[in-house]
């Protein structure tokens, strides 16, 4: 028999969610679907929403795996660097929503509905940024993550559309100068 792993956990309860909805899938089917008992998968989960929260988090990283680490290298400005970043992270969202719109609003909804797993998909993304932009201002970076919420945030995502890089950029000039000067503090 082959070893169960928490990343072959995972992929068992991603294809089943796939076929049906997060809430209706169990832990029994996730252990039938390994060949194992339910109580197996305790070993690798405390229960059934450390399960959910390892699965939604893995869907975002594996869709803004650019981000984690951001690629620095070629860069002379960190002013670009942020913005290419936070397009970056944008694009990945958009994506993700334009592919598979059902699994998209799956997890985010999931991600949105609990605040302990929201707040460790937005540490991880202020941790991102700043490491690619080579502060420790985390006031700073916490504010343009929040001015570019709209842009990223699913509860935002029925107004994404053919127009969001052009707002994207109008919000970006605004901000630049501002940003400019905090930066070369």
């Amino acid at each position: 028999m082959e070893k169960i792993t928490k990343n072959k956990i995972l992929d068992a309860a991603a294809a089943l969610v796939e076929q049906g909805n997060m809430r209706q899938v169990t832990l029994t089917q996730v252990g039938d679907q390994l060949g194992i008992s339910h109580a197996a998968l305790y070993k690798h989960f405390k229960n059934k929403r450390d399960l959910w929260t390892s699965l939604s988090l893995r869907w975002l990283d594996q869709i803004l795996v650019a981000l984690f680490p951001f690629d620095t290298a070629g860069y002379t400005s960190k002013l670009t660097i942020a913005h290419d970043w936070l397009w970056t992270l944008v694009e990945g969202k958009l994506q993700a929503n334009v592919r598979d719109p059902k699994m998209f609003k799956l997890y985010t909804t999931y991600i949105d509905d609990n605040p302990e797993v929201l707040s460790i998909h937005q540490n991880d993304l202020k941790q991102s940024l700043m490491r690619a932009l080579s502060t420790d201002n985390e006031t700073a970076v916490s504010a343009l993550l929040t001015a570019f919420t709209v842009f990223s945030a699913p509860a935002f995502s029925a107004s994404w559309g053919d127009h969001t890089q052009t707002e994207f950029e109008a919000v970006w000039q605004l901000i630049a100068p501002g940003l400019q000067r905090t930066l070369d503090e």
